[in-house]
């Protein structure tokens, strides 16, 4: 068990910004009901009951001391799940119920309870990236705090607010961080963090069924299984034909296991377009792709699972391996109905940090809750889906905002400039070069757009240099030569040769990491200080086969791969290292039939693979699983087991001095010879003693030893006594005949 940990709300390391070392007031052992509760971009709580002590608590004084300090503001340290550790919580409420003598405590994540209540005036930053948007807020704030932010996001915006506290300045209003940059927020004590994308999927996928208890499956959203496609065509003369089908509609796969299909009129006007379609074949293969690309005529899922009502459900116990997913983790979801395989992610989950276990999970579409202002449309959410997952729709979208922003325009001037000689055509908001923002400005050294007037910045331009200059770039497609920048964002990636070389900052020895795949090297990467000739450590994986991954220690003067700090892997020979160490479980496989054996470095041979060699193994102790939970048939021995006793056993087996073929030292050893040993100590194959086994029959033997040993000892005394009786007679009838 885990109980949490109560600090006053003046706690020094708590008020200098550190998660505390200390043990504060005490750990809150007279808890019930522990719940805490994270969702998606929302609230992070804690909650519980904690009772008053009992007069005859041994521990009464240190529980009056806790009981009295839950009041608000105080803070709780707790584990909050099974990855994230212990977190800090502020106390918003502490209700006494003085009958039943006990509190009922909700406390808020620290940052967010303190950042709720502190407010900035204004911050107003150009080309900014997240991080520094919000840590310029947390220095603009009227309350001096400890909090800062981090973002693995290094795309930059603009970002302006006035007068908001800095919760909403992350999120729930418009402008925030979160609308801004679309980031997934981690509230981790005194840090903000602000990720691209906060989960993972660690690979659990469940099978969708249908009323299950414990199990609250909800289909959402508008399912499409019929549509009416059509497509306005231009032939290049300025003329447009509308092109429909004669059928008129094209229905998906699945429109038969809807009660009434919903029909949705799509315009493939741009798709026909673009690929210079004009048929209507053309049109019905496009309408026909439509439902698996956009996939809208599968619904969306939303899952509640209740983990613990279905512990305690054998059917159910499938569902276990959600327990090992984390928010924002992704989760595959096997459709049954429609045969299709959906991706949802984890929203909401209630955990208690007292049994260490989870109590629900929420799966569906991200929501963006904080306040009820930050919510992002279903709509705004598929178009973000659409992005990560490769469904191009958002091309369509930026032409269609295009077209409709150029053909919708309205106003707006025409100015040749300067007056005197004309050199450029100006295209502004207002007729006055000196009042006006939005400028589209054209001259002999090319095209600028600015909304700060004509005196620039020019964001986007296309100078007559050949440069093209954009803040964002909506293509179907893209071709260069060359791309420099940053950060690349995308669904799927296909190259001849990748290569990377990043050689990170000081401090010294600096190590550059360099990495080569394809090109007919394999994989390759090395990360090699910038004062020697070769790398210190290199990665390979070449393509033929013959040896598999290699991570090889290297010498950096001369080259050489160190024998002895050399991890190989490989599909045809398995795994060689010279040392295996696990802070945890270490694990070690074994062959179809059960068996395992040692393997050192010297038996590794080069096109052949591991040769079985023993080797001694040393540990403090070896431990054998012995518990009944995991036998069955249990019979206590008594004389025989197998036909045979101990004494049978024992006898049938000698002990021997030996020395080990592969032991060069030919040092002597005593032990058993599998095969002169008796077949009650060998195992199957007649190849090893069953170590178990021998001590089982060591101790059956010993116990009957023991038996025996008592059994004698009885006996001897009988015959002891016997004598005695015997010489006492002996002396009385010598006595008698004197």
């Amino acid at each position: 068990m885990s109980y949490p940990t109560l600090y006053k709300a003046d706690d020094l390391e708590i008020l200098s910004g550190f998660v505390p070392t200390n043990n504060g007031l005490g750990a809150l052992t007279n808890i019930a009901n522990a719940v805490v509760s994270e969702e998606q971009q929302g609230a992070f709580t804690f909650s519980f009951t904690y009772y008053a002590p009992n007069d005859f608590d041994d521990d009464y004084e240190i529980q009056k001391l806790l009981f009295e300090n839950l009041k608000k503001r105080a803070v709780v340290k707790v584990k909050v799940n099974d990855f994230d550790g212990e977190k800090l919580f502020r106390i918003d409420e502490s209700q006494f119920d003085a009958i039943g003598e006990f509190k009922e405590i909700t406390a808020i994540a620290i940052a967010q309870y303190d950042l709720a209540a502190n407010s900035f005036v204004s911050v107003d930053k150009k080309s900014i990236t997240p991080a520094a948007a919000l840590n310029e807020v947390l220095r603009s704030s009227v309350v001096p705090n400890k909090f800062t932010a981090w973002s693995d996001i290094s795309i930059t915006s603009n970002y302006k607010l006035e007068y908001k506290t800095v919760a909403e300045a992350i999120a729930g209003t418009e402008g925030s961080i979160i609308d801004t940059w679309r980031t997934e927020l981690e509230w981790d004590d005194f840090t903000i963090r602000l990720w691209k994308n906060r989960g993972t999927n660690r690979g659990v996928r469940i099978a969708y069924a249908k009323n299950l208890v414990g199990l609250i499956e909800t289909e959402t959203g508008d399912v499409t299984t019929r549509i009416i496609p059509y497509a306005n065509i231009d032939d290049g003369a300025g003329n447009t034909t509308k092109l429909s089908l004669p059928e008129i509609v094209v229905d998906a796969e699945n429109v038969d296991e809807t009660d009434l299909p919903l029909a949705l009129p799509v315009d493939f006007s741009s798709e026909m377009q673009d690929a210079g379609y004009t048929t209507e074949d053309k049109l019905r293969t496009l309408a026909q792709a439509w439902f698996e690309k956009t996939g809208n005529n599968i619904p969306k899922i939303s899952l509640d699972v209740d983990f613990v009502q279905l512990a305690k459900t054998e059917e159910y116990k499938e569902f276990a391996v959600l327990e090992q997913v984390a928010l924002f983790d992704t989760v595959e979801v096997w459709h049954e109905r429609y045969n299709k395989k959906i991706e949802t992610r984890v929203n909401k989950y209630t955990y208690d940090p007292i049994d260490e276990l989870y109590l629900t999970l929420e799966l569906g579409d991200a929501k963006y809750s904080l306040s009820a202002s930050s919510e992002i449309t279903a709509r705004e959410n598929a178009q973000l889906a659409d992005k990560i997952n490769g469904n191009y729709s958002f091309i369509e979208d930026a032409i269609k905002k295009a077209t409709d922003l150029i053909t919708g325009n309205s106003g707006g001037y025409v100015v040749l400039y300067p007056p005197s000689r004309p050199a450029e055509i100006m295209i502004m908001d207002t007729e006055d070069v000196t009042t006006s923002k939005d400028v589209l400005r054209i001259n002999k050294s090319g095209i600028g757009f600015s909304s700060s007037g004509i005196g620039g910045p020019y964001s986007t331009a296309w100078t007559l240099d050949g440069a093209f200059n954009a803040k964002f770039i909506t293509a179907g497609t893209l071709r260069a030569i060359d791309i420099e920048g940053v950060t690349i964002t995308g669904s799927s990636g296909y190259f001849d040769v990748l290569y990377s070389s990043f050689l990170p900052g000081l401090p010294a020895p600096q190590y550059r990491e360099e990495l080569q795949m394809g090109g007919g090297t394999g994989f390759n990467l090395t990360a090699q200080s910038t004062s020697k000739l070769y790398p210190a450590m290199q990665v390979r994986m070449n393509t033929n086969g013959d040896l598999g991954l290699a991570i090889e220690a290297v010498n950096e003067n001369t080259g050489a791969v160190s024998a002895d700090q050399v991890v190989r892997l490989s599909p045809f020979a398995g795994i060689e290292t010279p040392l295996i160490q696990s802070d945890g479980w270490c694990y070690v496989g074994a062959n179809a039939d059960g068996k395992t054996a040692s393997i050192d470095r010297t038996t590794w041979k080069t096109g052949g693979g591991p040769q079985i060699r023993y080797i001694p193994h040393r540990a403090s102790n070896f431990e054998t699983a012995s518990s009944e939970e995991y036998k069955k048939n249990i019979r206590k021995v008594k004389k025989t087991a197998f036909g045979k006793t101990a004494k049978q056993v024992v006898s049938e087996t000698d002990v021997f001095t030996y020395s080990h073929i592969a032991d060069e030292t030919n040092e002597k050893k005593i032990g058993f010879i599998a095969e002169q040993a008796s077949d009650s100590l060998t195992t199957a194959d007649g190849k090893a003693i069953d170590l178990y086994n021998s001590v089982a029959w060591l101790y059956q033997y010993a116990k009957e030893n023991e038996a025996e040993k008592e059994a004698l000892k009885a006996e001897v005394k009988e015959l002891k006594d016997l004598v005695n009786k015997l010489v006492n007679e002996v002396n009385k009838c010598a006595t008698y005949e004197k």
